[in-house]
């Protein structure tokens, strides 16, 4: 990595034939004449058209760069594509989305505060519903409630001198954020959707449940060890630590385990049990946990106002576990419903943060 003042963007690129050019061609505009931005595309040794359409626009842009290598994991795409960076920041961008017209506007215009760290919104979008604003990070001033996507960041290239992305497992974006944050100290929060993610795309590897969804585990347990080995498990970052295991392992987990075991509740029972065992193991204290506490508007709409009782319920018997179920089954259906009656005659497809908000509003 060399240090020039600049941005560099690492794109890994495999089997994406049906979306490249739109992410491309994203860039392109909301790049504009800037200057000192590099585009890296690593081409994962995909077997569709995708490198030949990276290779047209690298011959077309003369600051877009082609790399190829053995397939191997787009944590392998990404930690390759660092050797090539040549500017102070770095960021990435999934081949499979694509950015919104003033990405780089503002991203370079944060970077001229020489931040660690830079972190923004985004747009999901899922086919056939309205997309939705998600924010970067949950509450601005605590930097332990970001959101764990690698993409919706802009990183000092520093950060990376001693951590990279986990090779051949999937939630490698969890099993490395929450590292970085090790080193940051200064950070910045663009309060502006400037990506768009296409959420659960069909053939993506976290559209498909399999018995992967465990390495959410070792990415939190990774985690876990390295700051008790660099000696940090200071009183923060053990409550921003216990916050992400209480909510990405008992929440997140939780649905994704369900889908797996599909009729096999008890074998989904003794998974949440273990997992219950172990947040009690690590974090003995959860249910006091600040960031719990903070963000109670987000799970009360979820669990109710017993929440933080009914996160303890799953697993803890197996009477439990299905009560707690059967009340979150009960509670989507009713807001399935309520959500249907409220938004009936509104198909159209929002393009636009602003439509979103104005639809809201209705």
């Amino acid at each position: 990595m060399d240090n020039n003042k600049g941005l560099s963007v690492i794109i890994p690129i495999y089997n994406v034939e049906n979306y490249l050019e739109e992410c491309l061609e994203s860039v392109i505009q909301s790049m504009g004449d800037l200057p000192n931005i590099q585009i890296i595309l690593v081409d994962d040794d995909s077997p569709d058209g995708s490198g030949r359409i990276a290779r047209k626009y690298t011959k077309k842009h003369a600051n877009f760069q082609y790399l190829f290598k053995e397939n191997g994991g787009i944590s392998e795409a990404r930690n390759y594509g660092l050797q090539f960076v040549k500017y102070d920041y770095v960021t990435f961008i999934d081949s499979d989305d694509w950015i919104r017209q003033a990405y780089f506007e503002r991203v370079i215009e944060a970077i001229q505060k020489k931040p660690d760290l830079i972190i923004f919104n985004w747009m999901d979008y899922l086919e056939g519903q309205a997309p939705q604003v998600v924010k970067g990070i949950e509450f601005a001033e605590f930097l332990w409630t970001a959101q764990p996507g690698a993409w919706n960041k802009v990183y000092n290239t520093v950060l990376f001198k001693n951590v990279s992305f986990p090779k051949g497992r999937v939630y490698e974006d969890v099993g490395t954020i929450y590292k970085l944050l090790y080193s940051t100290k200064d950070y910045i929060y663009i309060n502006e959707a400037l990506y768009n993610y296409r959420k659960n795309r069909k053939g993506s590897i976290l559209s498909t449940v399999s018995s992967n969804i465990n390495d959410l585990y070792e990415a939190l347990e990774s985690t876990y060890r390295f700051y008790l080995e660099h000696n940090a498990l200071t009183n923060e970052n053990r409550q921003g630590l216990c916050y992400q295991y209480v909510k990405l392992l008992g929440w997140s987990n939780m649905y994704r385990q369900l889908r797996f075991f599909k009729y096999n509740f008890w074998g989904f029972h003794r998974k949440m049990k273990a997992t219950r065992c172990l947040i009690y193991t690590r974090f003995p204290e959860w249910k006091d946990n600040e960031f719990l506490q903070w963000n109670a508007p987000f799970f009360e709409r979820r669990l109710g106002p017993d929440y933080i009782k009914r996160f303890d319920g799953i697993g803890k018997s197996f009477f439990w576990t299905f009560y707690t179920i059967a009340y979150l089954v009960v509670k989507n259906w009713k807001n399935y419903v309520q959500a249907n009656k409220l938004h009936s005659g509104k198909n159209k497809v929002l393009k636009t943060e602003k439509e979103v908000f104005e639809w809201k509003k209705h």
